[in-house]
């Protein structure tokens, strides 16, 4: 079944957050958590927006990461329970961003477009506590005013929106990931792969259009030197192939899952580049590496 939504109506992705942990006995962190991914690329700006709150866990955070130009500002603030509301940053789950911070000051207005990744479905995200996931995600488009250390730009973005919410602790057990997002003139592509304790290999994803979605059925990366992503190769079901090669990166952001600890940590990081695909069609994405750290 198709998932659409609109500005005044966001679906699943408008879900909530829950003051106390809805089911189980509640011993694993459960996550309520909301990303968005964005890039103007003719701005040479790209940025996130991270809110993780929980009733029941610790590294409840909300953070604005934004680069413009090559000035980039990082905004980090702890959040009450259930609450996407920091000391500066605010994420109104009806689809507006705000941030009022000395360095940082931005209003942008959230809408939608294409068809809605369930991932839901296929449970790709490894379960704790004997609980799925629950985990949307939709292409969206960014418009609105930014002051950056006093550099004054409206910014006209695209990018992907995502919610979350269940029992997670990425550091306990994953052991390693892969995501992928990128936006083309008429189409959007979603996939990502787990390594993990209870089974070697989970991958699932969308290409996303108007009219519905196609399914993603195997990934392969081509690292660079850094062990980054140089290509990403999407096998899809109907047996052909969508290759998108990068064309460089233009940065990124390290990526707070959880919380300080002694003992394995997930550590992640989010690269923006520009991709292309073999017909020459040019896109723009964000690449998401994880890997739990062993040493400690």
């Amino acid at each position: 079944m198709t998932i659409t939504v609109t500005a005044e109506n966001w679906g699943p992705l408008a879900t909530p957050t829950h003051g106390t942990v809805p089911h189980g006995d509640g011993k694993a962190a459960w996550k309520d958590n909301a990303y968005i991914a964005f890039w103007d690329a003719a701005q040479d700006a790209f940025g996130i927006l991270h809110v993780s709150t929980s009733p029941n866990a610790e590294g409840r955070r909300a953070r604005l990461s934004l680069s413009v130009g090559g000035v980039s500002v990082e905004v980090v603030e702890e959040l009450a329970p259930a609450s996407y509301k920091s000391k500066s940053i605010d994420f109104d789950l009806s689809g507006r961003v705000t941030v009022d911070h000395p360095d940082l000051k931005l209003a942008l207005e959230v809408t939608p477009r294409l068809a809605v990744a369930d991932y839901s479905v296929n449970r790709v995200i490894p379960p704790m506590n004997g609980a799925p996931v629950e985990h949307f995600q939709v292409t969206v488009d960014l418009v609105g005013p930014v002051v950056i250390k006093g550099r004054k730009i409206v910014l006209n973005a695209t990018g992907i929106r995502d919610r979350t919410w269940g029992y997670r602790d990425e550091s306990v057990n994953i052991k390693e990931y892969f995501w992928f997002f990128g936006t083309f003139e008429d189409f959007s592509v979603t996939a990502m792969t787990f390594y993990a304790e209870d089974k070697p290999v989970r991958t699932d994803g969308f290409v996303l259009r108007a009219d519905g979605t196609q399914n993603v059925t195997s990934i392969g990366i081509v690292r660079d030197a850094s062990g980054l992503a140089a290509e990403v190769i999407l096998g899809l079901d109907d047996d052909s192939e969508l290759r998108l090669r990068s064309q460089g990166r233009r940065g990124g952001f390290w990526i707070p899952m959880s919380w300080e600890r002694h003992g394995p940590a997930m550590s992640a990081y989010d690269e923006f580049a520009p991709f292309t695909i073999p017909d020459g069609a040019a896109g723009f994405g964000v690449a998401e590496h994880g890997t739990v750290r062993q040493l400690y």
